[in-house]
């Protein structure tokens, strides 16, 4: 009788003692999985460069994100840029401009990022946004205004553009200037940004790649 007891004892101790280490390493395991995520979670947080047309985005400055956008939150924005859904936290200094409407979710909207924290600092509509439908997202007091749309054609007198009421020519200015250090080369069908005086004579032409 008393060695059925201590038999017992023996395999009971022993089952106990493979739980015991059973569960220290699913806890081992637990501990090990947690920081997996917590890492891949912060690289996606830091990694907001891979999504910027700006040049300054490659030179360890603040730089602008373009995108449509998704939803705000009282701490986030959510933006769609080629197809993805990308969440920007926003800074405690974070600010619209001026004007900004209310409801601008659906628009496109350009952000401001620290580079160091990859927060959201400030956020306006874009000039296509902007524009109505004759391309135009600016006026000056003195009459002067500025134009976006798709460039059509152009020759030594003229430039024609698309925007969403047609066709548009202006005749250029004597004094004609066209801006292209950001995107060198050809800009037929690019996006162009027209500054356009108030006889409707084109003074400059700029392409900018955040616009394409």
């Amino acid at each position: 009788m008393n060695k059925k007891m201590i038999i017992l004892c023996i395999s009971l101790a022993g089952v106990l003692t493979t739980g015991s280490l059973t569960g220290c390493s699913n806890q081992n395991d637990s501990s090990k999985n947690t920081p997996q995520k917590e890492n891949s979670s912060s690289e996606n947080n830091s990694n907001l460069q891979q999504y910027s047309k700006d040049p300054d985005s490659k030179q360890e400055e603040d730089f602008d994100l373009v995108g449509t956008l998704d939803k705000e939150t009282k701490d986030e924005l959510t933006l769609v840029i080629d197809n993805k859904k990308v969440n920007i936290p926003k800074s405690n200094i974070f600010k619209k401009e001026k004007d900004t409407p209310k409801n601008i979710e659906g628009k496109q909207v350009k952000i401001e990022i620290n580079d160091k924290n990859q927060n959201a600092e400030s956020l306006e509509l874009t000039p296509q946004a902007k524009a109505d439908s004759n391309g135009i997202y600016e006026k000056d007091t003195d009459g002067d205004y500025s134009v976006i749309g798709k460039l059509i054609n152009e020759t030594d007198n003229d430039i024609t553009i698309e925007v969403s009421s047609g066709k548009k020519t202006y005749k250029k200015s004597q004094d004609f200037e066209q801006d292209e250090d950001n995107m060198p080369g050809d800009s037929k069908n690019k996006v162009v940004r027209l500054e356009v005086k108030k006889n409707d004579e084109v003074e400059s032409l700029e392409v900018d790649p955040e616009d394409q």
